[in-house]
């Protein structure tokens, strides 16, 4: 690992309806240290009360994709695009030269967590674009499942304006991981929750973030059902 980012190390905020733990710098959390990992801008991790949201605002040039954990999540926008994001969708958001749009929790009464990604394009002001794919037909146990790609993967796969690719990694409790890697890419390994075991030493548990570079492979061990987010990054 060059770096590898604590859960507990992270931005957070707290607003009473949303709460949200930044890996990165964001709005009013700045950490010169952590500005983003090679194109890598934003993971935020968040929470949203039953009811709540976020208002319609807008976005400029940048790839922004939603990955759901618990609940659903409504989604409104400028291209006239309306829809509810559940576990085992895929939402991609290109904001291009401009899209405005809004995100509440869909149920009165539950929480809705999810994931928030933000990946810089590779082309600038293009036209905006609104894609979402579920994946669970395609979904790997014990391995990982592609969920966004600069190609077109088909089925279950978001193309996305920018030099990356996006998995979720999935493994049972007392599973070995080995997963080959391009020695000339960058990795940043996200975990979404379970306890995996890196070295003899060291442990990466729920929240808990690592940057790879130069190596050819991951080797790790599941501690417990554990699941992850991989970017594959320049």
């Amino acid at each position: 690992f060059v770096i590898v980012r604590r859960a507990n190390e992270r931005g957070h905020v707290n607003f009473g309806w949303l709460d949200s733990y930044h890996t990165f710098s964001f709005g009013s959390y700045l950490d010169p240290q952590f500005m983003g990992f090679s194109n890598l801008r934003v993971i935020n991790e968040d929470t949203i009360e039953g009811g709540a949201g976020f208002e319609a605002h807008p976005h400029r040039n940048m790839e922004i994709i939603t990955f759901v954990t618990s609940g659903a999540l409504e989604h409104k926008d400028t291209l006239g695009k309306s829809s509810i994001i559940r576990p085992g969708e895929i939402q991609l958001m290109s904001a291009g030269a401009g899209i405005q749009h809004s995100e509440f929790n869909h149920y009165p009464d539950r929480k809705c967590s999810f994931f928030q990604i933000w990946i810089e394009p590779k082309e600038k002001n293009t036209k905006p674009k609104y894609e979402q794919r579920a994946y669970l037909d395609n979904k790997k146990v014990n391995g990982l499942t592609l969920l966004a790609s600069s190609k077109e993967e088909g089925r279950g796969v978001v193309a996305i304006n920018a030099d990356a690719s996006v998995y979720l990694g999935e493994w049972i409790e007392q599973n070995e991981i080995s997963l080959p890697l391009d020695s000339g890419r960058s990795y940043w390994l996200q975990m979404i929750d379970g306890s995996i075991r890196v070295k003899a030493d060291a442990v990466l548990n729920r929240g808990d973030g690592a940057a790879i570079k130069n190596q050819e492979s991951f080797i790790g061990f599941a501690l417990e059902n554990s699941r992850i987010l991989l970017f594959s990054l320049p």
